[in-house]
């Protein structure tokens, strides 16, 4: 039986619907959520004020990235108070697992989400390594403007420059839940919190560095063992790329 096109179109049109259902549930549940608990009332308010938010989740673990953040560690040894950035840093394990694997680290870490920033606290305060005391400091802030005096030695941007629902939905163009121009953005206002010579790291985002203009002044630094990251990945006309993975995602500033 050779299937016809008016059967692929019923076809195509069939699966259309249940996306459609499968994005109303996502937003139903994400709703749900953000009423029914602090942190996201927290992204609910800091929607309200105008902040730019990326990802809507706030879900982070201690140590989720053990192979990367030892690489940095590694590549900062001989530095004597290396200077971070957590830039969204959620709930604070990763300022947490920044400070047990280079434990003489300022770091700086921010959020949008204030009920992310009060929960962050608490996290340090029991979790975070004895000789933390003083060593991080929390903001509540949707860019990274005021610290682009600092000159850090590494700028981490860990799942944050992202939307779930391309995940579930994969949809052809990206423009709805966030172009390729935010992306872009938010690179270039990381680029100027970074050293010359320091690290940005990109990860879990739903975009290319190299696909932006302020990926000329990095060079890409090998990250073995470290596993690619999956996609979907949208291009600068925000359309989805053939891509599911790209294995790039520590740049060294030049």
């Amino acid at each position: 039986m050779v299937a016809t096109p008016n059967d692929l179109s019923l076809v195509m049109g069939g699966v259309r619907n249940r996306l459609k259902r499968v994005a109303a549930l996502v937003a139903l549940v994400r709703f749900v959520r953000a009423v029914a608990t602090p942190l996201g009332r927290g992204r609910l308010d800091a929607g309200r004020r105008g902040a730019l938010l990326f990802q809507p989740a706030t879900v982070t673990r201690l140590d989720r990235h053990p192979v990367l953040f030892a690489l940095v560690a590694a590549r900062l040894a001989e530095v004597t108070a290396p200077r971070l950035l957590s830039f969204g840093c959620s709930t604070g394990e990763e300022a947490v697992t920044l400070a047990r694997h280079m434990p003489h680290a300022r770091i700086d870490a921010i959020d949008a989400n204030p009920a992310c920033i009060a929960q962050a606290r608490r996290t340090v305060a029991r979790m975070g390594p004895r000789s933390t005391s003083g060593r991080i400091d929390f903001a509540c802030a949707d860019t990274p403007d005021a610290l682009a005096a600092e000159g850090y030695d590494a700028v981490f941007c860990l799942s944050v420059l992202r939307h779930g629902d391309l995940d579930v939905l994969r949809p052809e163009r990206c423009t709805a839940l966030l172009p390729f121009a935010r992306f872009a953005a938010a690179v270039e206002a990381l680029d100027r919190c970074v050293r010359p010579g320091g690290l940005l790291i990109l990860w879990g985002c739903h975009f290319r560095f190299v696909d932006t203009a302020t990926s000329a002044h990095y060079r890409t630094v090998a990250t073995p063992g470290a596993k690619p990251q999956s996609g979907p990945f949208y291009g600068p006309d925000d359309r989805l790329l053939p891509d599911d993975a790209y294995a790039a995602f520590v740049f060294a500033k030049i």
